[in-house]
């Protein structure tokens, strides 16, 4: 018997698994404090995931130990039986795993797909001295670049634009703390997830003189990017789910058939953009490999300049 009829036999028994799976409870782990940022996100996608994806019941089980890395070394060794799966954000937490020495345990997951985006912006105080990526380069070495704190996707990004600028990087202990240091003057720029700074741009109390990411925003479409300002640097924040190492492909393609739909849900769409996220699909073999790539880019960063300096 060839492999596409034992394949067409087969399907029937596939798709009753597929109907088994949905009519149970799928649990989503997510790797941060419940009322966080992440767990927002993630409790926010929970209506779109049982919309569109064959009627699943999901309950949010929050799993914040070693910053992330203990949800994602849950879903590794969960079974994989579609019933459970993580709410993922990169390249946090690849590089959470570089931190601890846990980038193998990232090979145990099956990335399905990233849902959203998260621009990375240089952003300014509207009354401030600085308005533009030239008066940035003016400044003497030790004037600081604001960013949140080590091995967040936007502080990444900062610390190597920092460089790049000839500015010094200054890592704070969280997003809220940069918005209010770079409002006041504290410091003179400050580099911050789209979420993050979306109030203050809107209010206009904060200004963005460039986006991080290949191109620009539209969200922002005024606001050019630092490759057209000169600056081959570009860097990007994802935002999607996981399932556990082995999973059966159709389970895989199921599910990554629903996010599809769910980035094309109008509903998500107007969640998304009001949230300050661009909603955008990677499907497993594009998000896969883009992460195969950022792993192996902060592996070789980390060696050479932790970000995250080592305690003693």
């Amino acid at each position: 018997m060839n492999i596409g009829r034992r394949i067409a036999l087969a399907m029937p028994a596939i798709l009753a698994g597929m109907s088994a799976r949905a009519a149970q409870p799928v649990t989503l782990l997510v790797g941060a404090p419940a009322g966080s940022a992440p767990d927002l996100w993630a409790r926010g996608m929970v209506p779109f995931l049982e919309r569109h994806w064959a009627r699943a019941t999901v309950s949010v089980v929050n799993r914040p130990g070693h910053r992330g890395v203990s949800a994602a070394r849950a879903l590794a060794g969960a079974a994989p039986d579609g019933l459970t799966l993580a709410a993922l954000g990169t390249p946090t937490l690849l590089a959470r795993a570089v931190e601890q020495g846990q980038i193998g345990m990232i090979e145990r997951l099956q990335f399905v797909a990233s849902v959203a985006e998260e621009s990375l912006l240089l952003v300014t105080a509207t009354n401030g001295p600085v308005h533009s990526l030239e008066a940035l380069r003016t400044l003497p070495a030790n004037a600081l670049l604001g960013t949140p704190p080590p091995g967040n996707a936007a502080q990444l990004a900062g610390s190597a634009l920092a460089a790049r600028l000839g500015l010094t990087s200054f890592a704070f202990a969280n997003a809220p703390a940069v918005r209010q240091a770079v409002q006041a003057g504290h410091v003179p720029a400050a580099m911050l997830a789209a979420p993050d700074a979306m109030g203050l741009l809107r209010e206009g109390r904060l200004s963005a003189i460039a986006v991080a990411s290949d191109a620009r925003s539209p969200q922002w479409p005024e606001v050019a990017t630092l490759r057209e300002l000169g600056l081959g640097f570009s860097a990007q924040a994802c935002r999607g789910f996981a399932l556990p190492g082995g999973t059966p492909e159709p389970l895989v393609q199921a599910l990554a058939s629903a996010l599809a739909t769910i980035v094309a849900d109008p509903e998500y769409i107007a969640q998304a953009n009001a949230f300050g996220y661009l909603p955008h699909f990677q499907g497993p073999m594009a998000w896969s490999a883009r992460l195969r790539s950022t792993a192996m880019e902060l592996e070789g960063r980390w060696r050479a300049d932790p970000w995250v300096q080592a305690p003693g």
